[in-house]
């Protein structure tokens, strides 16, 4: 029973240095906190400057498209007039169809090819990626 209040005494003793080591040690994690979440601020917007140049860089491929296909779109239908007066109607009609099932069967083919030897495939993709060596010509 004496040890009780003695050891109430030091508790009460080691509180204010427990309470500012305590304080001392959040402060100390809420600093740490602030500059990480700076780091993460900064991030952040370096993130969204390379989105928006992104962006810009897809708008400006999009703007030249457009005339790549506004020209694509005339010469089929120059393809298609040219096949019409040298062929007639009904004979361009017929060659535009067994071209278009042409290329299905050309693309069904090579999806094919392709499932069958991955290996060859990726083997191929990484050669036909590459520049050629001039030493090969």
């Amino acid at each position: 029973m004496i040890s009780w209040p003695i050891s109430v005494a030091r508790t009460a003793i080691r509180l204010p240095r427990t309470m500012e080591r305590s304080i001392r040690e959040a402060n100390d994690l809420m600093e740490v906190s602030r500059e990480q979440l700076e780091v993460m601020r900064r991030q952040a917007d370096q993130a969204l400057e390379q989105a928006e140049k992104l962006n810009e860089l897809l708008a400006r491929v999009v703007r030249l498209t457009e005339p790549l296909e506004r020209a694509q779109r005339g010469g089929e239908y120059v393809g298609e007039a040219l096949k019409r007066a040298l062929f007639g109607p009904e004979e361009a009609a017929r060659a535009s169809i067994d071209a278009e099932i042409i290329a299905e069967e050309a693309a069904l083919a090579e999806e094919t090819a392709l499932a069958e030897q991955p290996e060859a495939s990726a083997e191929q993709g990484q050669a036909s990626a590459r520049p050629p060596d001039p030493s090969e010509r």
